[in-house]
C-alpha cells in the first residue's frame, strides 16, 4: 500500500458527503422540474374546459361527463387528465420536499394528506390550504381510480378550486422550502 497521509475512512465519508450532494441535487432538479410543469399544465387545462364552453359550464359539463359517446367521454379526459396531471406534479413535488426537509406524515395520517397536514404544522401551508389541497387530492384519487362516486358537479368545483388555489400554494410550498435552507 503507498505511504500517504490520507485516512481511508475519511476519504470514504467524502465520497458518500458527494453522493449526497448529488442526490441532494438530484432531488432539487425533481422538483424543479415538476414545477415548472405546473404553468404549462394550467394552460392546458384551462384549454381543454373551453371545450365546455366559455366559463366552462356546468350544465354541459354534466352532460359530456355521462354521456356515453366517444368524443364526449374524450372531451370529459382533457379536464380530468389535466386535473390529475396537476394535482400528481404537484404532489410529487411535496413528496421530495418533505423528503429534503426530513418531514414524516403528521401523527395518525397517511400518505399525502398526512404530509400536507405535517407541512401545516411546521408552517408551510394555512390551515383552509391543507384542508383544501387535501380535498382536491381526494377527489384526484376518486378520478385515478374511476370511483362511482365521482360525481360531475363535485369534479365541476374542484378543478375550479384547483386552478383558483395551486399558485398560493405552489408559492406557500416553495417559502416553506426556503424557510427550511432549500432554495430550488
Amino acid at each position: 500500500m503507498a505511504d500517504t497521509d490520507e485516512d481511508p475512512a475519511a476519504a470514504g465519508a467524502g465520497t458518500r458527503g458527494e453522493d449526497d450532494d448529488d442526490a441532494h441535487t438530484a432531488e432539487l432538479d425533481r422538483i424543479n422540474s415538476k414545477l415548472e410543469r405546473l404553468s404549462a399544465q394550467r394552460r392546458a387545462l384551462r384549454k381543454a374546459m373551453g371545450l365546455f364552453g366559455e366559463n366552462f359550464d356546468a350544465r354541459v359539463w354534466a352532460e359530456s361527463f355521462a354521456s356515453s359517446d366517444p368524443d364526449e367521454i374524450n372531451r370529459v379526459f382533457a379536464v380530468t387528465g389535466g386535473y390529475l396531471a396537476l394535482l400528481n406534479n404537484t404532489v410529487e413535488a411535496v413528496r421530495v420536499g418533505a423528503r429534503l426537509v426530513a418531514v414524516k406524515p403528521a401523527e395518525g395520517m397517511l400518505g399525502v394528506s398526512g404530509l400536507i397536514e405535517a407541512i401545516r404544522i411546521d408552517g408551510g401551508f394555512s390551515e383552509q390550504q391543507a384542508q383544501t389541497f387535501i380535498e382536491l387530492y381526494r377527489t384526484r384519487n376518486g378520478l385515478q381510480h374511476d370511483s362511482p362516486g365521482v360525481e360531475a358537479d363535485e369534479v365541476h368545483r374542484q378543478v375550479r378550486l384547483l386552478l383558483r388555489h395551486l399558485p398560493r400554494f405552489v408559492e406557500n410550498y416553495v417559502n416553506w422550502l426556503e424557510g427550511h435552507d432549500i432554495e430550488l
